[in-house]
């Protein structure tokens, strides 16, 4: 679950912003979001240092009522260094003064659905590159892999997992859905209710199954079918740049 908030002091364009986040992850079904709104930094400020809320991504305006979003971000980095900060403003004016408290990227009213949708991938993706490693134990040895290598994860009986790599495969105890946190949503996607593909290795789609680079063959369910030829299809237009 990646945790999103918005703190902007036009509850207008909060909402169309949330709408267009809401509308960009529903293409991507693995991608879980958590968002919440705030209406003035002193809010958010409250709701990070006394109930103790914590967000991966925050899309902040800079220029709103008592704390600006530079003071609220000053704020924030004095606990909170990697929390991912992108600026939604109508004041580009403020973009030197912003990199002090390293923004992620800098957005200018009035907001592009498209923008909005290419910035929140990238911060996705940035989250999990810092989560990138699948861990397990198996015969009394830890292990970590890099996701990034894994072709296949899929059910055995017993509450067992099988894990292919692009170099060795793995056995260990566990269910599909103990490992889907520790996997990129924007990479892995379910393919029936027991295994999970890495997309970068798909070689081919057909009607009812997938054939990896490994020529390893899974069969898609009848439910997943539209889920997983429309999460393809985005993983290539993200690769190829649109």
């Amino acid at each position: 679950m990646i945790r999103i908030c918005i703190c902007d002091d036009d509850q207008l364009h909060s909402s169309k912003l949330e709408k267009i986040i809401m509308d960009c992850v529903s293409k991507y079904p693995n991608i879980a979001l958590d968002i919440d709104i705030y209406g003035s930094g002193a809010t958010l400020l409250n709701a990070l240092h006394v109930r103790n809320e914590e967000y991966q991504i925050l899309f902040l305006d800079i220029e709103m009522d008592s704390l600006n979003g530079i003071e609220v971000a000053r704020k924030i980095r004095e606990t909170d260094k990697s929390m991912i900060i992108i600026y939604v403003t109508s004041y580009a004016e403020y973009t030197m003064e912003s990199f002090e408290v390293s923004p992620f990227r800098y957005i200018l009213k009035p907001i592009d659905d498209e923008n909005i949708s290419k910035v929140l991938l990238h911060a996705v993706e940035e989250i999990t590159r810092n989560n990138q490693y699948l861990f397990f134990k198996s015969q009394n040895l830890n292990y970590q892999i890099k996701s990034e290598t894994i072709l296949s994860i899929s059910s055995l009986k017993g509450r067992i997992l099988h894990v292919v790599t692009c170099d060795n495969e793995f056995t260990f105890y566990g269910t599909i859905k103990d490992v889907e946190d520790m996997l990129d949503p924007l990479s892995f996607i379910k393919v029936n209710q027991g295994t999970m593909v890495n997309l970068n290795y798909i070689h081919i789609i057909s009607g009812t199954d997938v054939i990896l680079t490994n020529k390893e063959k899974y069969a898609i369910s009848r439910g997943q079918k539209k889920i997983v030829k429309d999460a393809y299809n985005h993983f290539i237009k993200r690769r190829i740049g649109f």
